[in-house]
Formats: structure tokens, sequence, C-alpha cells
């Protein structure tokens, strides 16, 4: 099954074979290639314990929010905490943009906060198996820069990012235009790092 598919991709011109692979590239994969830690927070802690964790973690822009048995239970995304942060700095930014119902609903959400679970929006997550596809829709809908990656029990094992999509986009088209067309893929069994 695996030749087969090995077989249809060289049929097709490289960038097209390049991009199918990207595309079926699996989140532990992409982690391989250039992990980062995620930013965990308790649901109960202050929104101050939340800047700092954010802060302390370069490379994730979403909070992971974890219940007491430290199951995923929500999201932080960084413009949301940023949002909050700034909403006495500069309140007058919010103020025009309260058109829309869900801007008002939002900005009610931000001004009450004061813990994680206040400001944390619904769980949204990558296991290891999903593809980089998978990652991309996931994050581009939700408009994240960087989602947890969780195990069997929903445990925040991993963050991907959007920059870690660019750097496995690169690694992948790379590897193909190395190879010219007609060449086949190394076998499962080659010496190439996880990537």
């Amino acid at each position: 099954m695996a030749e087969d598919k090995e077989e249809s991709l060289d049929s097709r011109p490289l960038q097209e074979q390049a991009e199918a692979i990207t595309r079926e590239t699996s989140v532990g994969e992409a982690l391989g290639r250039v992990g980062i830690s995620a930013c965990v927070v308790n649901e109960e802690a202050e929104l101050l314990e939340v800047t700092e964790s954010m802060a302390a973690n370069l490379g994730t822009h979403t909070a992971a929010v974890v219940d007491a048995e430290e199951r995923l239970v929500g999201v932080i995304p960084m413009h949301l905490l940023l949002a909050e942060l700034f909403l006495h700095v500069a309140p007058e930014e919010f103020l025009v943009g309260l058109r829309a119902f869900e801007n008002i609903e939002e900005f009610g959400k931000i001004s009450r906060a004061r813990k994680a679970k206040e400001l944390m929006q619904p769980p949204i997550f990558l296991t290891r198996e999903d593809s980089a596809r998978d990652a991309f829709i996931r994050m581009h809908e939700n408009k994240l820069d960087s989602l947890p990656v969780v195990d069997e029990e929903m445990r925040v094992v991993a963050c991907l990012s959007r920059l870690q999509l660019v750097r496995l986009w690169l690694h992948k088209h790379r590897k193909w235009a190395e190879r010219g067309p007609g060449q086949k893929p190394r076998q499962k069994g080659s010496t190439e790092g996880g990537g």
C-alpha cells in the first residue's frame, strides 16, 4: 500500500509531490523536527501567572488551560490575553470595535476575567496522529498561532506553532527538490533524521 502511494506521488510534478507529502506528514513528525515547550496553566491560575507563563515560553502563542487532573479544558490565545492586559491602557480601542455582537461579548468576558478559566476559550488541540493539513486548518479556522498537542487522556504533551509548520513545509520541499524528478523516495530504513 505504501509503495502504491509512493508510485502515484512519483507520477505527479515535483511541486505536487512535496505538497502531498507535507499534507500527509503527521504532527508527531513535525514536532520531532523542532519541538517547543507548551505553555500550560491551571484553570484556577490568576491572569498574572498566565502572563508570566506565556512570557516564559517563547514561540508559544496559546496557553493550554488544564484542570486539577492536568487534562486540557480550554485555551487562551495570546491576542485575548494581550487584550485583557491592555484593556485599561487603551480602552478607546475596545470601544471603537464594539459594533458587532461577538465583540461586545468578548469585551464583557475580557473585562470580568481574573482567572484562566474566565478568559479561556473551548479546547482546540491536536494529537500526534493528526496531519499537518489538520493542524493548519485548525489554526486558520480558529485564528490561533499555536495549538496544544494532547495524548489519549487529554494531557498536554507539546505545542505546535505556525512557525513549525513553515519549517516543516520548507524541509519537505527542499528534500523533494534535492531528489530531482523521477528519483525514488528513500526507504524507511534511511539514516536521515526524523522528518
